[in-house]
């Protein structure tokens, strides 16, 4: 009966050990399909969150390139930024005529992310002419316009010497050309077109109703020119002047010892005694007054772009007074005034007036008088009258007919698209 008694008791041993070791695989089959589902969609939310931390930190490579070229803040064309041992590498290429592409690829933990930006620069202008005059007409002594003339008033020689070498045109019914002197522009013939041309020489084609004195006789073809509106809008200028505004506003000042200026309001004058860079768009509410020999810069950080001095009183720029670009092709200088002068309260002093010396800048006073004294050499004019004397050239460059303008290197780059590529 013992002997008996031990055989029963290990064969219920054995099957107890059996039904714990199917109960125990029943168990971990039922665990593991309960738990694999938990631990692939921990892996899906792991994913998502390198997805989006690489996202992120794309768009951070992004604004901190963006930053640095608005501000003028030194960057290269490849720079890498890194967050908690993460990466993302950004790059800087010229993608178009003043335009720049950001692209920045996000790095956490070989899960990538990219976006782009693409930049374009400030406010275009198109300047088609050498001189462009409104209803007050361009008057022009033995001096030389290389390029083209338009006005909404007369055109007259006040010498046999004045001459154009480019189309000269006077628009309206009351348009007229007189003594001038029309001449082979680079482009071609100059032309001349008026209602009315007399006593002129021209090299190519004389359009008008009416003329006498001149080398040919009128073609008759084609209507008074329209007149044109001038180049720049005043929500042009109302825009750069706040920008201006966005930096300190200060009262009158006068640059005695080389300095960096803008952007800036002057609540007041600007006497400029010493060599000036601007860094910014600079708006004045009263007059600007340039000294002898002062030289007068861009920011090497405009690029190829121009920058922008606004004036609500008028600009007197004496001798040798020099304007120079950023050092990039396309970059000008453009002095603008709203003035009237010289009308009551100008004491007959013009909007601009402008003696010896002066490049890479483009004068614009639409609301007044523009007087180019003797020997002065300028890219472009813009005044409601414009008056140009002995000795004084005009040298129009064909870029400034596309020529874009920032409100200086911290509004110079505008946000034209941006976007998640792959």
């Amino acid at each position: 009966m013992k002997k008996d008694f031990k055989k029963i008791k290990k064969n219920e041993g054995q099957a107890m050990i059996v039904s714990v070791i199917f109960f125990l695989f029943i168990s971990l089959a039922i665990i593991s399909g309960l738990v694999s589902p938990s631990v692939q969609e921990f892996k899906v939310a792991s994913d998502l969150i390198k997805s989006r931390q690489s996202f992120f930190l794309s768009e951070s490579g992004v604004e901190d390139a963006f930053y640095r070229l608005k501000n003028a803040k030194p960057i290269g064309e490849s720079t890498i930024i890194t967050l908690n041992d993460n990466s993302a590498t950004t790059n800087i290429t010229d993608s178009g005529y003043n335009e720049k592409t950001i692209s920045s690829l996000g790095d956490v933990y070989n899960t990538n992310r990219k976006n782009e930006v693409v930049l374009s620069t400030g406010d275009g202008i198109s300047f088609s002419y050498g001189i462009q005059a409104g209803t007050g007409g361009f008057s022009i002594n033995k001096a030389i316009v290389n390029g083209n003339v338009f006005a909404n008033g007369t055109i007259v020689g006040t010498h046999d010497d004045a001459t154009v070498k480019g189309t000269t045109i006077s628009a309206g019914g009351s348009g007229l050309i007189n003594n001038l002197n029309v001449g082979l522009d680079i482009n071609g013939t100059g032309n001349a077109q008026a209602h009315t041309v007399t006593d002129s020489t021209v090299q190519g084609t004389i359009y008008c109703k009416h003329g006498s004195g001149n080398n040919k006789s009128c073609n008759t073809s084609l209507a008074d020119p329209a007149f044109a509106p001038m180049p720049i809008t005043q929500t042009q200028i109302d825009e750069w002047k706040a920008d201006a505004a966005l930096g300190e506003t200060i009262p009158s000042l006068t640059i005695s010892t080389p300095t960096q200026l803008g952007p800036k309001k002057i609540n007041g004058n600007l006497t400029i005694n010493d060599n000036l860079t601007i860094t910014g768009t600079i708006y004045v509410t009263g007059r600007i007054i340039f000294k002898n020999g002062v030289h007068v810069s861009l920011s090497s950080s405009y690029g190829p772009t121009g920058g922008i001095i606004i004036t609500d009183g008028y600009i007197d720029l004496t001798n040798n007074v020099i304007f120079e670009n950023s050092g990039s092709d396309g970059s000008y200088i453009l002095l603008l005034t709203t003035s009237s002068c010289p009308t009551t309260g100008c004491s007959y002093i013009d909007a601009i007036g402008i003696y010896n010396n002066a490049e890479a800048v483009i004068l614009n006073a639409q609301n007044g008088t523009v007087h180019i004294h003797n020997n002065v050499t300028l890219n472009e004019v813009v005044g409601k009258k414009i008056m140009m004397d002995n000795g004084a050239e005009i040298n129009y460059l064909s870029g400034l007919a596309n020529t874009s303008f920032t409100s200086g290197p911290t509004g110079g780059w505008n946000i034209k698209s941006w976007k998640e590529v792959e």
